[in-house]
């Protein structure tokens, strides 16, 4: 036989580049090899050559269908019909591709309560239980571009950190561990990490749709910032991509920005109005807001729920939730 047109040949000349061997397949899909064996064995989807050596080498088309199959299999789709549907390359009719009915509780899975949007939301809770960045982000993007920040952030986002915390209690008490029991916290941690990924991709999306002119038209726009000693910045996030949806310039300052600097920023930029955001107790800074209401026609909003557990009488309105927030500062109904 001729070297060109041995099995191997072909497969190192059907892929731009050398083929991949099976442990740069699992990193890449970040699945275990074990589980990629077990796909070849059960469902006959997997490397369609072998090296001289007999060791399985992936071509693109081979990754291809392999990323198809894990992304449906994060959605909610059975393994064996996620094999099926990738070896049939049917890669453009994922609404056509059944999905099982959603299931709380144990297992593998997560709670994500009924407020959550089903399909999306089991795809999210089983995407962050594999440890599957890319499945995570796909659902997440896919979420905010159609249904909104606000939307996605209650329907979808909430009730799966929801879900998670209670997962995370629940398997630390079966354990018999206190608050700092191990299980599931990488899990917390990659789901939390995608979901502030997918905000920020959702400000630079908006922030290229909306454009200069229409954010010049507002350009005093609205400082964001944590209290001093605050770490918790996600549903901060999200109250900056939800207010750059409707094309309000933000300035985000992130975990812990220091009194003193905080009121320098907002004397510098003289925005429209400054939210502090407070998670826990500990972090309510009642000094700061009073500080800032000195600054000259600046609307200072405090949010979180550290601002109602650690002082009775705060100052000023603090918004409900999201939706309440978006309406305090883009002037909605």
């Amino acid at each position: 036989m001729d070297e060109r047109s041995s099995p191997t040949s072909r497969v190192e000349a059907s892929v731009s580049g050398p083929a991949l061997g099976i442990g740069a397949v699992a990193q890449r899909l970040g699945i275990a090899v074990a589980t990629l064996r077990s796909w070849e064995r059960r469902y006959g989807i997997g490397a369609d050559g072998h090296s001289p050596g007999g060791h399985r080498r992936y071509t693109s088309e081979d990754m291809a269908r392999l990323e198809y199959m894990c992304r449906l299999a994060g959605e909610g789709t059975p393994p064996a019909e996620a094999a099926a549907l990738a070896l049939s390359g049917g890669r453009g009719s994922d609404a056509d591709a059944p999905r099982p009915a959603a299931r709380a509780g144990g297992g593998g899975t997560l709670p994500v309560g009924r407020g959550a949007a089903r399909r999306s939301g089991q795809g999210l809770a089983k995407a962050a239980m594999r440890l599957d960045p890319a499945a995570v982000a796909g659902v997440l993007d896919d979420a905010f571009a159609t249904g909104g920040v606000v939307d996605t952030w209650d329907e979808l986002v909430v009730p799966v950190l929801f879900g998670m915390g209670r997962k995370w209690a629940e398997s630390s008490a079966a354990l018999g561990q206190g608050a700092h029991g191990s299980r599931y916290v990488e899990v917390e941690h990659l789901l939390t990490y995608g979901v502030s990924a997918a905000l920020h991709r959702a400000v630079a999306q908006a922030a290229s749709e909306v454009g200069e002119v229409a954010a010049s038209a507002r350009s005093r726009g609205v400082v964001l910032a944590c209290t001093e000693g605050e770490l918790h910045t996600l549903a901060l996030e999200a109250l900056a991509a939800a207010l750059a949806e409707r094309g309000l310039p933000v300035r985000m300052f992130g975990a812990g920005l220091p009194r003193a600097a905080l009121v320098q920023a907002v004397r510098r930029t003289g925005p429209a109005a400054v939210v502090l955001w407070s998670q826990t107790a500990p972090t309510c800074d009642l000094q700061a807001l009073a500080m800032l209401r000195d600054a000259p026609r600046t609307t200072v909003v405090p949010a979180g729920p550290g601002w109602r557990a650690g002082a009775r009488d705060v100052p000023l309105p603090t918004p409900a939730n999201l939706r309440d927030a978006v309406r305090m500062l883009a002037g909605e109904p």
